[in-house]
């Protein structure tokens, strides 16, 4: 079914529910401020002032997650998002290790395998090494992974 939408200065989003029916859309209309100029960002950027800088003189990249819905978590997602800006000074000359947590079969973490994996080769980081820890709720085979990690982490002193 075809929505509707407004034509104008500002921008425009659509909000679509699963659940609702089509008559129920959702329109928001998002003002744009500053038309095409950059935004200031907040003095007290924490990604900005501290974690981005110290990626750029880092040698080696440890990305740490737990499997959320099949994919990465927010918090670290918002950081690699911000990467972008910063694409000319992060891509290559850098090594990554990968830290994956969580619940399930191989399955399971087969889309974050792969994200890490395109990730990487985008970056032209090269992969130093992953620990894998999908039984994590068994609390004895996460001591191990743990100490495989412990392991991983030595190699690099």
């Amino acid at each position: 079914m075809p929505l509707k939408r407004r034509s104008g200065k500002t921008a425009t989003k659509f909000s679509f529910d699963a659940g609702r029916r089509a008559s129920e859309f959702s329109l928001l209309q998002l003002e744009d401020e500053c038309p095409g100029m950059e935004v200031a960002v907040r003095p007290d950027d924490v990604v900005e002032n501290e974690v981005l800088p110290k990626l750029i003189e880092a040698d080696l990249v440890v990305l740490v997650t737990s499997l959320y819905y099949y994919g990465i978590n927010a918090a670290l997602k918002a950081v690699i998002d911000r990467f972008y800006a910063y694409n000319h000074e992060l891509h290559g000359g850098k090594q990554a290790v990968t830290l994956i947590s969580g619940y399930g079969d191989d399955s399971a973490f087969a889309s974050m395998k792969l994200y890490f994996k395109q990730l990487l080769d985008y970056m032209r980081w090269q992969p130093a090494g992953t620990v894998l820890a999908s039984d994590s709720w068994n609390g004895r085979q996460l001591a191990k992974h743990v100490q495989e990690a412990a392991e991983l982490g030595h190699q690099f002193k």
